[in-house]
């Protein structure tokens, strides 16, 4: 993918273009952190081909005070950004896709580019990282200056990222590790200590937009942006699903019984209800989110034009006004409960990608959306 095609994330590039510009310092591994769907790999990839592209001729250096690795060579070679307004002197260029390298890399035959994930087993088996990491760093890079090892950290248990961790301590000088992540706290300290993070941030409607047009989606861009909470993986999901309408009426249905359904039935009907959908759970956990913050902004204004879901307006702003009713007799404050509820489905998210027990998840979940948004 060129990076003329990567949209947003407007910070993240230009930290990754300083990383690659002359005399610049960086470190040998870098920690790319988001949720699925935000692009982690797409720009993983381009930064990989970036730096193995022989028309950007990077040179090896070495902070042997540090410890760490510094790639760094002609003024002209950074991380391009061609696509937001910055007083940013963005005099590089993105790989050329013409070389040697490129068209290895592009074909997906790059001898010095190695892509680790779980295929279709389980996690990386420890073996793996041993074989094709530890063992294979060794050899010294083939047709360039550097070997890349791109790995889905998600896919490693404990002792696979202790087998990974010597040679992170210890790399060579030509070895760059480019990590992906969903949840960063799922990581080893001794791993956090020997990467450079890079956060990626929800994206602007524009962006989700063109994104979508490159997709050549071009039909209900608004209504498909309005429910992908800033991620782009969200928004094909939602273009491309004809489940997606069900589902949303399912996960708002199933949101306005907090208030009067009985503690036995939540949890009978609830858990039963995410078995069913367990593969959207992220997208019903925006959805209630989202019902979330509508909920308070209508509790604060009724007449505000900031609601999201706008064509439950109607239905949001009644049980705005019987929580408004409810907390003025009882002297409750309603922003602590709804805010309590928000950070239940935060912490719920979370859990469902360390391997926590699904059903014991969501059961704690409901039982604390329950106490917070239920109406006696």
């Amino acid at each position: 993918m060129s990076a003329d095609n990567l949209i947003g994330q407007f910070n993240l590039k230009v930290r990754l273009q300083d990383s690659l510009n002359a005399g610049s310092p960086v470190q040998h591994a870098f920690l790319f952190v988001g949720d699925t769907g935000m692009g982690k790999r797409s720009f993983a990839l381009n930064f990989a081909q970036t730096i193995l592209c022989q028309n950007n001729k990077l040179q090896m250096s070495r902070n042997s005070n540090r410890g760490d690795t510094g790639l760094s060579g002609p003024d002209n070679v950074a991380f391009h950004c061609p696509d937001e307004e910055s007083s940013h002197d963005y005099t590089s260029r993105p790989p050329c896709s013409q070389c040697v390298a490129c068209r290895y890399f592009l074909a997906g035959t790059h001898p010095d580019f190695k892509l680790i994930d779980r295929g279709d087993e389980r996690i990386i088996k420890v073996d793996r990282i041993r074989h094709e990491v530890v063992a294979d760093i060794q050899t010294r890079p083939q047709i360039g200056n550097y070997k890349i090892y791109l790995i889905n950290m998600d896919d490693l248990n404990e002792q696979g990222q202790n087998a990974l961790l010597k040679s992170l301590e210890e790399p060579p000088e030509y070895a760059v590790f480019l990590l992906m992540t969903t949840l960063q706290d799922n990581l080893l300290p001794t791993i956090l200590s020997r990467v450079a993070v890079f956060n990626f941030q929800r994206y602007k409607d524009s962006e989700i937009k063109t994104i979508l047009k490159q997709k050549d989606i071009f039909d209900d861009l608004d209504f498909i942006v309005q429910y992908a909470a800033g991620n782009p993986g969200n928004a094909l999901q939602i273009a491309v699903d004809e489940d997606f309408k069900k589902i949303r009426q399912e996960a708002n249905d199933f949101f306005f019984k907090f208030p009067t359904i009985n503690r036995t039935e939540l949890l009978s009907s609830g858990i039963d209800y995410f078995k069913e959908n367990k593969e959207y759970t992220d997208l019903i956990f925006d959805l209630w989110q989202g019902l979330i913050r509508d909920l308070l902004v209508l509790m604060r204004d009724q007449n505000s034009d900031q609601v999201k879901q706008s064509d439950l307006r109607s239905r949001i702003l009644r049980l705005a006004q019987a929580y408004l009713d409810k907390f003025n007799e009882t002297g409750q404050g309603y922003i602590e409960k709804l805010l309590n509820a928000f950070d239940a489905i935060t912490e719920a998210r979370q859990a469902s990608k360390v391997n926590a027990s699904f059903e014991g998840m969501i059961g704690q979940l409901f039982l604390t959306l329950r106490n917070n948004l239920h109406i006696d």
